[in-house]
């Protein structure tokens, strides 16, 4: 019977005193999927990525430089990989934001990441 007391008293000190742990490497991410109702126009150069009429509330395009592309894959599917800065700075941050688009010509879709910061990731899939 002692026995059991005390390891009912275990119990109820580690409840009453265990420790909730934080991790700083959390990571925010949002999804978006545009699909073939929803028109977007994306301009694929050497040097740069614009999709029309895309930010501001579909008003303004959004124009990325092609800082270097590669082919790798995705989802084991070989896939071209853009590795985008923006072409104006970031009103808030005051830098220059990265996004990569990886270009899937199988699947025929184009996953677009944009970082807003180090912690903030939202992405948007467009099928072609």
């Amino acid at each position: 019977m002692n026995k059991i007391i005390i390891v009912f008293l275990i119990c109820v000190y580690n409840f009453t005193n265990g420790q909730e742990l934080k991790s700083h490497s959390f990571i925010k991410k949002e999804s978006n999927i545009v699909d073939r109702e929803q028109e977007t126009e994306i301009t694929i150069t050497d040097s740069e990525i614009i999709l029309k009429n895309y930010a501001n509330n579909n008003t303004k395009d959004l124009i990325r430089i092609i800082e270097r592309s590669e082919m790798k894959p995705y989802n084991g599917i070989n896939c071209i990989w853009y590795y985008c800065i923006s072409a104006e700075k970031d009103l808030f941050r005051g830098g220059y934001r990265k996004s990569i688009f990886i270009y899937d010509k199988v699947g025929k879709n184009i996953v677009f990441a944009d970082f807003a910061s180090e912690i903030d990731v939202y992405w948007t899939k467009f099928l072609i």
